[in-house]
């Protein structure tokens, strides 16, 4: 099971990195957060673009494709590492991120099972400069995560697929929503002021698939 594979990984990355040892290399963290809320928001008629990369692929498709994100006009790029856990993942998997930090300037977005503060003071060591946090595995943390990633600098944003997700992301003060189902229907209910993410399966951007969206990711 993902979840029980991330959990004997974090077990183990404690054992070998403890959470006080991980924050003391902080101090000589050479990547500092470069994400803002507003550089998110829709400022034009169109929605900012977020390519999805896929961690997975071989390394010279990766390096390959991070040299066309970073000539692109793309806002940031996202990463998502939740397949990984289908099978016993690596220690080694987020080594990529500080690799894809160091070759790419644009900001790196981490969707990752986010169940602990380890996870998010690791991110940021790695590089990572956002975290999409899922309402469904953190529950009553919701809130408390959401505050921690923003304590560091990071850019918290919500994943949302329903009614519930969106109503634990408004008492959780999120102030990014990625929402990945019934968008149309969600979209009515967000609050003003909220960023709002959604995926773009059918490239290009046009006003039509900009409706409602600051940022549109684009999985490739």
């Amino acid at each position: 099971m993902p979840i029980e594979n991330l959990k004997t990984l974090l077990a183990l990355k404690e054992q070998i990195r403890p959470f006080e040892m991980l924050g003391r290399s902080l101090a000589y963290n050479p990547y500092l957060p470069r994400l803002e809320l507003e550089q998110l928001r829709r400022k034009l008629s169109l929605a900012h673009a977020i390519l999805a990369l896929d961690l997975r692929q071989d390394l010279e498709v990766l390096l390959e494709n991070l040299q066309k994100a970073q000539e692109s006009q793309a806002l940031a790029l996202l990463f998502d590492l939740t397949p990984l856990y289908a099978k016993e993942p690596s220690l080694e998997m987020l080594d990529l991120l500080g690799f894809v930090r160091r070759l790419c300037t644009k900001p790196l977005i981490l969707k990752d099972l986010i169940i602990d503060r380890y996870q998010i003071l690791e991110a940021l060591v790695y590089g990572v400069d956002g975290l999409v946090l899922d309402p469904n595995l953190l529950q009553k943390d919701l809130k408390n995560m959401v505050a921690y990633t923003a304590h560091l600098g990071l850019l918290a944003i919500v994943q949302v697929s329903n009614v519930t997700d969106l109503k634990s992301a408004i008492l959780a003060r999120a102030k990014a929503l990625y929402i990945v189902q019934n968008f149309e229907e969600l979209l009515q209910l967000v609050p003003q002021g909220l960023v709002v993410l959604k995926d773009l399966s059918t490239p290009p951007i046009d006003s039509q698939n900009s409706y409602g969206a600051d940022a549109l990711i684009l999985w490739s």
